[in-house]
């Protein structure tokens, strides 16, 4: 259970970052945790939604600047939040989402920090994308690996927060599948609670009894296009990873 197949997405919208400013400070300058897309320094598409804002935080990814800088410009990006705080429930958050920045990634999965010839590219599936692959009503974790056809798959049902239409609430049941050669699909897990996946994880009694987790869309550009970036981060729940922080780009 707890080999890296398994633990390789038990975050549910994944990847660390580290924590905003509402928690303690990004202040890790170790790159070899770091994750950054491989595709991201070879982009050159403009973005509906360009500023200087936007421009600074990809130049910061890019470089590999220090996390108090990304977490600078993730502060001033999301200022500009074109869905207005209503990302959670608008259409535009459906579609592909390539990880494209992280720190910590071991603690999210070992296996994104594989030598770059076999290291997995993380994608996140909402909406009708997600509907396709896992169902209505529910999103989904992906790693693709680069050398053979294979994909490790982590859905959960997602629903945006009543009261709060930037946030989505996730709730189970969880799956945990593998992909082989895109047609066959091995479930490996299934758990109908948040406790009982996150005991299958090794987690403690208290994160076990938190509740569900939130997750946060602080910025999402709404052009439905490739290259939009989304910016999220988990508000409750699991107190493993409250305060993880995500960038994500459109693929």
């Amino acid at each position: 259970i707890h080999a890296p197949a398994f633990h390789f997405m038990t975050t549910l919208h994944i990847e660390p970052i580290g924590r905003s400013d509402r928690g303690s400070k990004m202040g890790t300058n170790d790159k070899a945790k770091r994750y950054t897309s491989n595709h991201l320094r070879s982009s050159t598409r403009r973005s509906a939604f360009d500023s200087p804002e936007r421009r600074s935080l990809l130049e910061a990814i890019a470089s590999r600047s220090s996390d108090d800088v990304v977490a600078d410009a993730i502060n001033r990006l999301e200022k500009l939040d074109p869905s207005g705080g209503k990302a959670a429930s608008s259409t535009d958050l459906g579609g592909t989402w390539e990880l494209i920045y992280s720190v910590n990634a071991e603690a999210f999965s070992p296996l994104l920090n594989l030598p770059q010839p076999v290291r997995p590219t993380s994608l996140q599936l909402l909406g009708k994308d997600a509907a396709k692959s896992v169902g209505e009503g529910r999103i989904a974790q992906v790693l693709n690996f680069p050398i053979f056809p294979l994909s490790l798959e982590l859905s959960s049902g997602a629903v945006p927060v009543p009261s709060d239409p930037s946030t989505l609430e996730i709730f189970p049941p969880f799956r945990l599948e593998a992909v082989v050669a895109t047609n066959n699909r091995f479930q490996f897990v299934e758990s109908g609670s948040d406790a009982e996946f996150r005991g299958l994880n090794g987690r403690d009694d208290e994160a076990q009894a938190a509740g569900r987790n939130l997750y946060k869309q602080r910025y999402l550009e709404t052009s439905g296009k490739k290259g939009d970036l989304r910016i999220s981060e988990v508000i409750a729940g699991d107190p493993a990873i409250v305060g993880v922080i995500f960038v994500h780009r459109r693929i």
